[in-house]
């Protein structure tokens, strides 16, 4: 039997030795001096023989072990050991449970185990480092883009817009704000359909406040006002496409391996398919913000919005001819 192990004692376990209570079979160990001198294989066979309040000072030594020799478990830094420790702890405390003796000592399962989760963190790490990289890219290209070189579209018909009534953009009378105030109506219902480079000319040329104009619109995307459930999925599930297939052309070019190299290509060949599909049945859906919820969002009658945008429909309809 196993009794209680003080400081100046020594305890020997042969290794024919078989605990009853426990059922665990016992290899040769020697304890000698402080509990704290035990190595981990002692103190897990002593909390397999029963002894569950050793489990706080299994966890303890293993901590302190990791952090000691973060090399021999397959790290380089005290802050790789401390990013597997925040993300595997709840698994790392139960591999006391796990553990089963199979002719290997305990801290052999230990060391292997924490080095295959050392490795799926610096997979994390590389991955997100890549998606990152993607983003600041992407970032840096908008960035880049001269926006005062960019020729804004222009409808054919734009001569003929005073000729049908559009009020100049200096005209401040009755008529010219209800019209702008119709415009805004028609302007939100089309969040989705136009860009933000037309509606900015649409407020530019209408005499209207652009950062007005674009709050209302962006505030309509945002909430996704008009949009299908079905579409929503799709957009994301083409920004995820996307994202994958950037990270993966970033880790295609520094891999070696073959192997990894044709399995990469494949993915890559696999998310272009995905984000193409998804852009074409995108394109083809164009979701017209309903005038109920332009009122709702607005604070207003749906009455009005009905109106306003008949109105102002009827009275573009010279520019369809």
């Amino acid at each position: 039997q196993l009794g209680t192990v003080r400081d100046t004692e020594k305890v020997r376990l042969n290794a024919s030795g078989w605990n009853p209570v426990g059922g665990f079979y016992a290899t040769s160990f020697r304890v000698e001096g402080n509990m704290n001198d035990e190595t981990l294989d002692a103190l897990v066979v002593r909390m397999k023989c029963g002894e569950i309040e050793l489990t706080g000072q299994i966890l303890d030594k293993i901590a302190r072990e990791v952090y000691r020799q973060p090399q021999l478990y397959g790290m380089q830094s005290e802050d790789e050991v401390g990013e597997v420790m925040a993300r595997y702890w709840p698994r790392i405390a139960g591999l006391v449970d796990r553990y089963e003796d199979t002719g290997s000592k305990f801290e052999t399962f230990l060391t292997s185990t924490i080095k295959f989760m050392a490795m799926s963190v610096r997979r994390k790490v590389a991955r997100d480092y890549d998606r990152e990289a993607v983003f600041v890219e992407d970032a840096k290209q908008n960035l880049g883009v001269d926006v005062e070189a960019i020729e804004p579209r222009r409808s054919p018909a734009r001569n003929g817009l005073r000729a049908i009534g559009f009020p100049h953009s200096s005209d401040r009378g009755i008529a010219a704000m209800a019209f702008r105030r119709r415009m805004v109506f028609l302007c939100v219902k089309c969040a989705n359909v136009i860009n933000d480079s037309e509606a900015t000319m649409i407020a530019s040329e209408m005499g209207m406040n652009e950062r007005d104009m674009m709050t209302l619109i962006w505030r309509a995307r945002d909430r996704g006002l008009g949009v299908r459930p079905r579409t929503a999925a799709r957009r994301r599930g083409r920004d995820a496409a996307w994202l994958r297939m950037m990270a993966s052309t970033r880790r295609l070019a520094r891999e070696t391996d073959p192997t990894v190299r044709r399995l990469l290509q494949a993915g890559i060949d696999r998310d272009r398919q995905l984000y193409r599909h998804a852009v074409g049945h995108i394109a083809k859906a164009k979701p017209i913000i309903s005038n109920k919820d332009v009122a709702a969002m607005l604070g207003i009658p749906k009455g009005t919005v009905d109106g306003g945008v008949g109105r102002l429909l009827q009275q573009c309809s010279p520019l369809y001819l």
